[in-house]
């Protein structure tokens, strides 16, 4: 594996487990409540992670398409009448996690160092490089929403094991 890519797939697979982590305990019911009509609810934030985690394939040359094409075009919450379920939501974050782990380890630095037509919002942010470093962390920034939302809801704290 490129040595730029270790930390970043390391984050990668944490962020993998959180994520199943953060969905422990959580039924359809829970996820798809919100606190209040301005915040996006588990199912929301789960979806928009297994989507963000398939722009990233594509983005890596790892063709991709999410299986969640009723979040097609949606720009928000309310733009979508019906959620998967916990459990296909969990699935589909499996698939794609382990297609896009094994694919990361494929790329060498003419792969990393290709410039995008889209820049990302952080240093050099118009390379591949650029743009597994900014989805990764993006995965971060969600799940700690989801950890928060967890215990809004009654269930235990994220757990990193």
């Amino acid at each position: 594996m490129n040595n730029a890519l270790v930390p970043l797939v390391r984050t990668l697979d944490l962020n993998t487990r959180l994520f199943l982590n953060a969905l422990d305990g959580v039924d359809d019911s829970v996820a798809t409540s919100r606190p209040n009509e301005s915040t996006n609810h588990i199912a929301f934030i789960a979806c928009h992670l297994v989507e963000a985690r398939h722009y990233l394939g594509n983005t890596v040359g790892h063709e991709s398409s999410s299986p969640f094409k009723a979040l097609e075009g949606a720009r928000g919450i309310d733009d979508i009448q019906e959620f998967p379920t916990v459990d296909e939501i969990r699935s589909a974050w499996k698939v794609i996690s382990e297609r896009l782990s094994s694919h990361l380890a494929t790329l060498g630095d003419a792969d990393l160092e290709k410039e995008l037509e889209r820049p990302f919002p952080i240093e050099a942010g118009n390379t591949t490089l650029a743009a597994i470093t900014f989805l990764i962390e993006h995965d971060s920034f969600h799940i700690g929403q989801l950890g928060f939302l967890r215990r809004f809801f009654g269930l235990d704290a994220l757990k990193y094991s």
